[in-house]
């Protein structure tokens, strides 16, 4: 009888629980849309081919007024295959993906786009090699 009772109150919180999760809105992607609007950027950097970073500690600068993210890459570095990682407000996401072997020759454009999905803010990235 005991046990009946316990399954009984198990099945009718698991029940509970299941109506009680509404419908949360989510983006192409299958991420969670949330009210924040915060949108920037907080951490770069650039990894070679061997997985470690290829920037000059204290050498990057993110300027979230001009949008801008200056680095210097270790003298001999190859800035034409490098991957780019940074990290973002909370529920912010970067377009395009990071993590994929870019060309840092030329200018990078990376767009941080808010949690609410509403706020996009495009940051050019520019990387010179150490002299």
């Amino acid at each position: 009888m005991k046990q009946s009772l316990v399954f009984k109150c198990i099945g009718l919180l698991a029940l509970a629980g299941l109506l009680s999760c509404g419908k949360d809105p989510i983006d192409e992607s299958g991420l969670l849309i949330t009210p924040r609007s915060q949108c920037f950027m907080t951490f770069f950097d650039l990894l070679g081919s061997d997985h470690r970073t290829v920037l000059v500690s204290g050498q990057t600068k993110i300027d979230t007024t001009a949008l801008t993210v200056t680095a210097v890459a270790r003298f001999g570095t190859n800035i034409v295959r490098v991957k780019p990682y940074c990290s973002v407000v909370t529920d912010a996401i970067v377009e395009p993906n990071m993590g994929v072997w870019t060309d840092y020759s030329q200018p990078q454009k990376y767009t941080v786009v808010s949690g609410n999905r509403q706020v996009r803010k495009t940051y050019t990235v520019t990387v010179t090699v150490q002299q």
